[in-house]
């Protein structure tokens, strides 16, 4: 039988009986149920204990956080924290009614840190607790998956999406599972971001947070009216009016998964404040589409950068990575005769990781994982080529690939794409991105449809150069009836393949349309939501591994082969005591006395060892699929 949490009133007044403290919170947690058929993630080997501490230890953490908060009520300004589930516009659950301040308060009591040294994945676990435990409903914010608990508490069973839901990210085993009785029982916590992505990591955050919501309902007041209860005949009618207080909307993403922007409206603007460009120029998003989910990416690069990914794609010399006409498929190098365009990758040059990182920061993540993107993926589209529509979520009907592709399970794949455009092309030169299932935001009486937009194309003469009843005509018929992006040099497009919850957007499909003047050049980065295939922890089917293996069947690695480099100081030569890694121009990491640095790499990259600024040492990767490299 599951015991209701204690409400306020009684914990308060309890805080003078030290004896009834220990008592009380002891039966706090929200026990198990006995189901066993139910199933829950064991926690990591290396997961804190619970130890709730006596009356002693209870009082100094309480201590640390008043003196955390200045001994002052923070969240006393805010009339409530709004839940939302991951990419969902409506709030699930609210702690209105309750005290904030004490809710939290009270969590801590679960953990052996003080809050002021804990670290993200503490501070988390402790959100998680707070909320589940005090501040919401116990059946808010559940589940919207058809999977097994062996808990009842909405947010506990969201957070937790169990092992056949829960995919593994490279911090998995630092995630501090979220108590939630006395019998030692936990579950996985989420974590928590802001409506603009950034993730909420420190008690310091949160506070600031909470200051910030409360200036800007001052700036912008609302008044909350109620209707007057008057005990007499005497008394006024009038409504009762006060100025409303500031709400802290928060997204909480279960274990395992990656933020999503909530969009409500086209057109309505995201400003990424936290998102740092040169020039310090204000990064935002700006709506085009609520299905598929399609954001311009406002002041994401400039121009010189431009032109620097299409400089750097010429240079390139390497067959794995150099322009040459684009394939497509899971697995090796297949040429589609629907793909007419070139590709080629850009992985690691400065100008790559520059835009890598800030792409990570856009999204959502609060650190770059090199496994979680393919290369830059740079692309130059000549007169009359294109792309057929397409989705960018790999898809594996027979289930005969090694790697995982089931996102909605436990597997990886690609569950955003930014695309970047370097060249000016008006309206009409064609080379658009469109997306062949979505219509423009505009009334429906506007909406062409294909057969009458194709007739209208061949009367214009604006395809002739394309063969009548092609696909790539067809295409430009689609162009200029559905969602479709105008490249413009320096313009980036944000669109998601995946839902939240890891299925695929089948809506997200898209092509790129023929160009009709002019020459095209793109470049797009595929962002995983786990890691992709090559990398250390990339999901497997671990039945069809076992198959091949037994039938010496060698893997088949997704495009170029992804390599593995240690490279070692090992003190012996003084000259190389201040040492540092540099990927051919680009800062990697120190590389000092004593110091290890290890990296994913590609056949024929340069690695240089560089001292006060020169080069002391370079070394080129070979086909090994594990290499150390001592200095």
């Amino acid at each position: 039988m599951t015991t209701p949490a204690l409400s306020w009133k009684v914990v308060s007044a309890c805080i003078v009986v030290p004896f009834i403290i220990g008592l009380i919170f002891s039966s706090n947690l929200i026990p198990a149920t006995t189901n066993t058929e139910k199933e829950i993630i064991e926690p990591p080997a290396s997961a804190p204990k619970i130890d709730m501490g006596g009356p002693t230890q209870r009082g100094l953490k309480n201590e640390a956080f008043d003196k955390v908060l200045g001994h002052q009520d923070p969240f006393a300004n805010l009339a409530s924290i709004q839940i939302h589930r991951n990419g969902q516009v409506d709030p699930c659950g609210s702690s209105a009614g309750s005290n904030i301040y004490e809710g939290l308060k009270m969590a801590l009591q679960s953990y052996n840190e003080e809050v002021q040294s804990f670290s993200k994945y503490e501070f988390e676990s402790w959100m998680t607790k707070s909320l589940g435990s005090n501040l919401l409903e116990e059946d808010v914010c559940e589940s919207e998956e058809k999977v097994h608990y062996n808990i009842d508490q909405g947010l506990f069973t969201y957070c937790d999406m169990t092992t056949t839901h829960t995919t593994i990210q490279p911090d998995h085993d630092s995630l501090v599972p979220v108590p939630i009785d006395d019998g030692g029982s936990e579950i996985l916590p989420c974590h928590f971001h802001t409506r603009e992505g950034l993730r909420v990591s420190s008690l310091q955050q949160l506070v600031q947070l909470t200051k910030d919501a409360a200036e800007v309902a001052i700036q912008y007041p609302e008044q909350v009216c109620t209707e007057s209860n008057p005990q007499d005949a005497g008394e006024s009618s009038e409504p009762v009016c006060v100025e409303k207080k500031a709400d802290l909307h928060l997204y909480a993403v279960p274990a395992g998964r990656v933020y999503m922007f909530a969009p409500k409206f086209v057109g309505e603007v995201f400003e990424l404040k936290h998102v740092k460009l040169p020039g310090n120029l204000p990064v935002r998003l700006e709506v085009m589409s609520l299905k598929p989910r399609v954001f311009d990416v406002i002041n994401f690069f400039d121009r010189s950068e431009s032109d620097a990914v299409v400089n750097t794609a010429l240079k390139e010399t390497s067959e794995s990575h150099r322009i040459k006409r684009s394939s497509t498929g899971a697995s090796g190098y297949n040429v589609n005769s629907q793909r007419t365009s070139e590709n080629g990758f850009d992985t690691h040059s400065k100008n790559a990781m520059t835009i890598k990182k800030r792409s990570f920061e856009v999204l959502g993540f609060d650190e770059y994982n090199d496994g979680h993107s393919d290369g830059l993926q740079v692309l130059r589209y000549n007169k009359t080529t294109a792309y057929i529509p397409h989705l960018d979520f790999i898809e594996d009907p027979t289930g005969k690939e090694e790697h995982n592709y089931d996102s909605a399970g436990v597997g990886s794949n690609r569950f955003a794409t930014i695309l970047l455009y370097m060249t000016d092309l008006s309206e009409g030169d064609g080379g658009e991105t469109v997306f062949t299932d979505t219509w423009p935001n505009q009334p429906p009486e506007k909406n062409i449809e294909i057969d009458v937009a194709l007739k209208q194309l061949r009367n214009s003469g604006d395809a002739s150069m394309l063969e009548q009843g092609s696909w790539q005509e067809k295409m430009v018929a689609q162009c200029r009836t559905k969602l479709a992006v105008i490249p413009h040099s320096a313009r980036a497009v944000l669109f998601y393949s995946q839902y939240p919850n890891g299925e695929p957007d089948k809506d997200s499909l898209h092509g790129g349309c023929p160009v009709l003047k002019k020459e095209k050049w793109a470049a797009n980065l595929w962002v995983w939501n786990a890691p992709r295939g090559g990398f250390p922890g990339a999901p497997v089917n671990e039945d069809v591994v076992a198959q091949n293996r037994e039938n010496n069947v060698a893997a088949d690695p997704t495009g170029p082969q992804q390599l593995h480099a240690t490279f070692s100081n090992t003190g012996i030569d003084p000259a190389f005591a201040t040492a540092s890694l540099n990927f051919q121009d680009t800062f990697w990491g120190n590389l000092g006395t004593g110091d290890t640095l290890s990296v994913n790499t590609y056949e024929g990259h340069k690695w240089n060892i560089m001292v006060d600024g020169k080069v002391k040492r370079t070394i080129v990767i070979d086909t090994e699929p594990n290499q150390s490299y001592e200095v």
